[in-house]
């Protein structure tokens, strides 16, 4: 039986786990995960597969943005209990100023939507509401924190929840499943695992997530209270759709596994009125049940219920954190294997600050999370460079992929992708860039000369 401390740190090293794993193999088929790395059970080295379905380098055993915001928002709070989107914003902002070429600041791999969300930060000083609608499931994580510390204060952490989910996007979903994820590990807190690493019982899970239906409820009425104006705008499809999936989700609990992926999925294409072809695709209403279900019903023990949901592929990083926070809140840090706790790049750092959730404040000897994360950021650059000798001694990136939306700002000096006319990709470059700022200030975009 592990003690509350080591479920508090399991849940927070459990998360920073489930990233790094996650982050080697983001994107990729089931299928190609099985063909490279047969099965996801430990920290896998990218580099022999560069190329040949891995567009970039990453350092084994390091997780990337997603652990990284959910640190920012952990930090805030240890340093001021009552601290919240003001306090969040800045440091979130802070970590994207310095960094490596061809990086967003210290962030390692944040997709655009987070790019998007944190360069669009400073125009909110105060906090504030986002003024996009990323629904990506990109900040679920940064409840995390929210949900650990303020375990016991559940009004607080609704409101924290509903607050920071808010700061990053203005999608009802993704803000109810920013409140949530955290609401989930907090309570995950309360239940010991059965005998043999059996979960829950059929119906003590189906509690679980009946008590996550009306958490739903509760933040839905906080997030109108809050954003009046912003309630109104969501459209009626929307309210109570991540609470209608988790009823849902309850409803056929008993169900095989493959039947449940298949309603995930049919769910989650219904009510986005997208094509969703997998349960590992990047939406609060498909990643939510799926880990859901991997944690409290299939998976037998830590390592089985991750190693199942990277398994899978598709948005690996996101899945296993949720996976990796909510099984190590049930498991504890003792159930989490020795490998992987040895193996996790920074892990004393992501322990001492689990062991502050626990006790309410930062440890003394922590270290500042923007030096920190520049330090492993330019590593990780370093490292990854040398792999690519064919490149310039520059280090240009590994293989050309669209601007992102952070890359907008670089007027002075536009990016050189790899491309063998370097003056002429660097002034379609600038061009693209003059072009997008214009239509940011509702101007005419110039006609550019490419």
């Amino acid at each position: 039986m592990s003690t509350l401390k080591e479920k508090i740190v399991g849940s927070w090293y459990g998360m920073a786990v489930g990233d790094a794993m996650g982050l080697a193999i983001k994107g990729l088929k089931a299928a190609t995960v099985r063909q490279m790395f047969g099965t996801m059970d430990g920290f896998k080295d990218v580099r022999p597969f560069l190329g040949k379905g891995i567009k970039r380098f990453k350092m084994p055993g390091l997780y990337g943005a997603q652990t990284q915001s959910a640190l920012a928002a952990g930090d805030c709070l240890l340093k001021n209990k009552k601290g919240g989107a003001q306090e969040i914003s800045e440091l979130l902002v802070q970590l994207s100023t310095r960094g490596p070429e061809h990086y967003f600041g210290a962030y390692r791999h944040p997709e655009a939507g987070f790019g998007k969300a944190v360069s669009s930060l400073p125009e909110h000083p105060s906090g504030g509401t986002a003024e996009h609608r990323e629904s990506n499931a990109v900040f679920s994580v940064m409840g995390i924190p929210v949900g650990l510390l303020h375990r016991n204060r559940m009004d607080t952490a609704l409101r924290l929840g509903v607050e920071t989910g808010l700061l990053m996007s203005r999608n009802l979903s993704e803000v109810t499943g920013v409140a949530l994820a955290g609401y989930l590990a907090s309570q995950l807190l309360l239940i010991e695992p059965g005998e043999q690493d059996v979960p829950l019982t059929g119906n003590d899970a189906k509690q679980v997530v009946s008590d996550a239906e009306e958490f739903c409820r509760k933040v839905e009425a906080r997030f109108k209270e809050t954003a009046p104006d912003l309630w109104e705008e969501t459209p009626e499809p929307e309210r109570g759709a991540l609470e209608k999936t988790l009823r849902g989700l309850r409803e056929r609990w008993d169900l095989k596994l493959e039947d449940v992926l298949g309603w995930i999925v049919q769910n989650a294409s219904d009510r986005l009125k997208l094509k969703i072809a997998y349960p590992t695709q990047g939406y609060v209403l498909t990643l939510f049940p799926l880990a859901l279900v991997l944690v409290l019903r299939e998976g037998r023990g830590f390592n089985s219920a991750l190693t199942l949901g990277l398994n899978m592929g598709k948005e690996a990083n996101k899945t296993g954190v949720l996976i990796g926070a909510w099984a190590g809140a049930l498991y504890g840090f003792p159930r989490i294997p020795d490998v992987w706790r040895s193996g996790l790049v920074n892990g004393k750092e992501i322990r001492l600050r689990g062991e502050g959730l626990f006790s309410g404040r930062l440890p003394k000897v922590a270290k500042d999370l923007c030096e920190m994360e520049l330090d492993l950021t330019a590593k990780e650059f370093e490292m990854g460079k040398k792999y690519f000798p064919k490149l310039s001694s520059k280090f240009t990136r590994p293989t050309p992929r669209p601007a992102l939306s952070w890359e907008d700002e670089e007027t002075d000096e536009p990016e050189i992708p790899e491309k063998s006319n370097v003056a002429g990709w660097r002034k379609f470059q600038k061009d693209k860039t003059r072009a997008k700022r214009d239509r940011r200030r509702n101007l005419k975009p110039e006609n550019a000369d490419h």
